[in-house]
């Protein structure tokens, strides 16, 4: 893929050394010089000082031609601008935005963009490890974030189908049941086959999702 990078922090320098090892053509756009000073020594893509919303400076870095676009700069109005650009002027393809403010989320919705808010996945992962949910991920579909993490089985789901553990565990999504041998039950084979009859053991621990949008 074609793809083109919107700041060069922590997070855009870490993303393109990363896609460049992978053998993607990467661009990468800074508002200054010294920001491509955190890429690898491997990095082999381009560098673009400029500013991200300037029309010149965004076909200087290919964006004629990039199959996708990463806006992670520092300031989200500066990644909503550069979207927006991206999708009304030059029809990229895909296109994911950085945002801080979890309240401006509503604006990427409108837009149709996928954006990643660090506010909610460091509430919800905090929230995970307070209340003793461990081995947590998070994972984007379309614009929802989704929390996936496994947890014991509850006393009080033991001996119960998967059925009825999943009516339980709403607003949570039951995935699969994996057993102590690491043996792995899909929630979703069991719901569609009535007369499979898997109920919950002590030792079992549950795969669950939570949307955190």
């Amino acid at each position: 893929m074609n793809i083109l990078i919107i700041g060069c922090g922590k997070v855009g320098s870490r993303l393109a050394d990363i896609l460049c090892q992978i053998g993607h053509d990467v661009s990468i756009i800074a508002l200054k010089r010294e920001s491509f000073d955190l890429l690898s020594d491997d990095f082999s893509g381009f560098t673009i000082q400029g500013v991200p919303i300037d029309l010149d400076i965004l076909r200087q870095a290919g964006i004629e031609g990039c199959d996708a676009i990463a806006a992670v700069t520092e300031d989200d109005n500066t990644n909503i601008m550069v979207c927006q650009i991206a999708r009304e002027i030059f029809n990229v393809p895909k296109i994911i935005a950085r945002i801080f403010d979890p309240l401006r989320e509503d604006i990427f919705s409108r837009f149709d963009i996928q954006s990643v808010c660090p506010t909610n996945i460091t509430v919800s992962s905090v929230y995970a490890m307070l209340t003793d949910r461990t081995q947590t991920k998070h994972i984007t579909v379309g614009n929802e974030v989704m929390s996936v993490s496994t947890m014991k089985a509850p006393h009080e789901l033991i001996g119960k189908s998967v059925a009825e553990a999943a009516r339980y565990l709403q607003p949570e999504s039951l995935i699969a049941v994996i057993d102590e041998t690491g043996e792995i039950t899909m929630a979703v084979d069991i719901l569609l086959n009535p007369t499979h009859h898997r109920t919950i053991s002590e030792h079992d621990k549950l795969l669950v999702s939570t949307d955190i949008r």
